[in-house]
């Protein structure tokens, strides 16, 4: 089974506390003159996430049987460009496990007008059996005007609990301008762990300092009578976020 990547998408959104004195007494000819100095940028920024969705969707499938999860995290972004975090979910029981933990890290720069990450994500199950499994990824995105667009290839070798994966996907975050709204389509094909997987979905993304609010149309042409094609049907999914 192949979980989520980077909620995701590899845009860290950080805001962290910097405590400072705001002035820096100087001696010179006039010890009474204070003279203020501009605060270095820090180093190492944290945010946090908590959120709720009616569906928990990875992929185009979903991993809560179609009913609403918990979600939270954290992001720890180095002004060098790497960055570690942890994300934890609710899920549908999965080998013994209801939890699905994200924990994950890379590195994210720029090259000739592309932004680009490469990550390493570990997926854990507490209290499951045999279910853990590593994935690599890599994005490149490009923003033209209010358009941000990217690529995603997100590759699982073979270990003892995970076959061979390989995940090829494009999207597309289109700001509305002058106002708190982005329309957001994506896509992807999958085969390995799902044999020629085709996924895609439409939303809409409300974002106002730090809350966000979407609703998505997610489907796939996965199919069948048995819980892995229920799940991979067509739905609405709502979201709910705050980020700190």
């Amino acid at each position: 089974m192949i979980k989520r990547p980077m909620k995701k998408s590899c845009n860290f959104k950080a805001c962290g506390a910097l405590l400072l004195f705001p002035l820096c007494w100087s001696a010179g000819a006039n010890a009474q003159e204070a003279r203020p100095l501009t605060a270095p940028p820090p180093s190492i920024d944290v945010s946090f996430n908590i959120g709720a969705v009616s569906d928990y969707r990875f992929r185009g499938l979903s991993f809560s049987d179609r009913d609403p999860a918990l979600q939270g995290g954290i992001d720890i972004y180095h002004q060098s460009g790497l960055f570690a975090g942890a994300w934890a979910t609710t899920i549908a029981e999965y080998s013994g496990s209801d939890i699905e933990l994200d924990l994950y890290g890379g590195y994210a720069g720029e090259a000739g007008g592309l932004e680009y990450t490469a990550s390493a994500y570990y997926y854990v199950y507490p209290g499951g059996k045999d279910a853990n499994y590593l994935e690599l990824q890599g994005i490149i995105g490009k923003t033209i005007g209010p358009a941000q667009l990217e690529v995603v290839m997100a590759y699982t070798p073979d270990q003892d609990n995970a076959v061979d994966n390989l995940y090829l996907g494009a999207g597309a975050n289109v700001a509305i301008p002058n106002t708190p709204y982005t329309v957001k389509l994506r896509g992807g094909r999958e085969n390995g762990a799902y044999d020629n997987k085709w996924d895609w979905q439409a939303g809409i993304t409300y974002s106002r300092d730090w809350l966000t609010i979407s609703a998505s149309y997610i489907d796939t042409d996965y199919s069948g009578i048995t819980e892995a094609g229920r799940n991979g049907r067509a739905g609405f999914v709502a979201s709910v976020t705050a980020s700190f």
